[in-house]
């Protein structure tokens, strides 16, 4: 009886006056989109440009694209042209969710934006500085003055650099590359006397000639912003060290040119963003 009331009260809605029924329609149409339910927006899982950015999405748009299988939430790849971009981006505030990292960037964000670690790749990764075939160079020392190719700061390759080369007054000129693959080729092709990069990347150019490498450091991690959600954050973590125990998880590395990864924690790459000490914005 109260229904049939209502409708005799304010009539039946086709004797409505028009401005009146668009009046409801317009009512309905906003109550439907409040009550729908949001669709979560994906996170960005940030590479830094350790190789060219088209490889960088070639090979690890896969692999984020399993963790966000895996996980059940929308995770998209976030690349970079070169490593200015990247620097930029993560000193005034990691505009991104999840990133893959060298040790001092790493280390960066947990002290200064309250980021946490939970996985690495296993074992730890050094810098080779390395020559072409017929350049036969047996100490660092005789590379001053001369050319050699490195990404920019704050690349690792750049930071063991003036590990490398101490003494201000007695450096080699910097030969600036957006990719380590760009400064391996330009020491091939005779561009530049020397390079330095990471020697896994190294080994894939049988060509070259290591002069020295460097010392160890933590293997590239993955950390979360704290915006991400404790129950996300763990669910990524499981996911991410799940890969290596199925052969299609082993194959996505693979192709990404990753190891395993494991377990790990802020306080394994505690002291590291000393590295960055000099570089702008530090």
């Amino acid at each position: 009886m109260r229904h049939y009331f209502v409708l005799k009260r304010i009539g039946h809605p086709a004797r409505w006056p028009a401005r009146l029924r668009m009046l409801m329609l317009w009512i309905s149409l906003t109550l439907a989109a409040f009550s729908a339910p949001a669709h979560a927006a994906a996170l960005k899982f940030a590479i830094p440009p350790f190789l060219p950015q088209a490889e960088i999405e070639k090979s690890f748009t896969p692999l984020v694209a399993k963790l966000s299988e895996l996980t059940g939430t929308p995770i998209e790849i976030e690349t970079f042209p070169n490593y200015l971009a990247f620097w930029q981006a993560t000193r005034t505030g990691s505009p991104f969710d999840i990133a893959l990292d060298a040790a001092p960037t790493t280390d960066f964000r947990v002290q200064r934006q309250h980021w946490h670690v939970i996985a690495k790749l296993t074992g730890t990764v050094t810098q080779s500085l390395v020559t072409g075939p017929d350049n036969a160079v047996l100490d660092p020392s005789e590379l001053i003055n001369k050319k050699i190719a490195v990404q920019p700061s704050p690349s690792v390759s750049a930071l063991t650099l003036y590990q490398l080369f101490p003494n201000p007054v007695q450096q080699p000129i910097l030969v600036m590359k957006e990719s380590n693959r760009d400064a391996a080729d330009a020491v091939l092709k005779g561009e530049v006397n020397a390079a330095i990069i990471p020697t896994p990347i190294a080994a894939g150019y049988p060509d070259l000639n290591t002069v020295t490498t460097t010392a160890p450091l933590p293997f590239l991690a993955v950390s979360v912003s704290p915006n991400v959600p404790p129950a996300t954050a763990k669910a990524l973590q499981n996911a991410l060290i799940s890969l290596s125990q199925t052969p299609a998880g082993e194959a996505l590395l693979k192709a990404s040119q990753l190891r395993a990864f494991t377990l790990a924690n802020d306080l394994e790459y505690a002291g590291n963003e000393k590295l960055l000490e000099g570089t702008f914005g530090y």
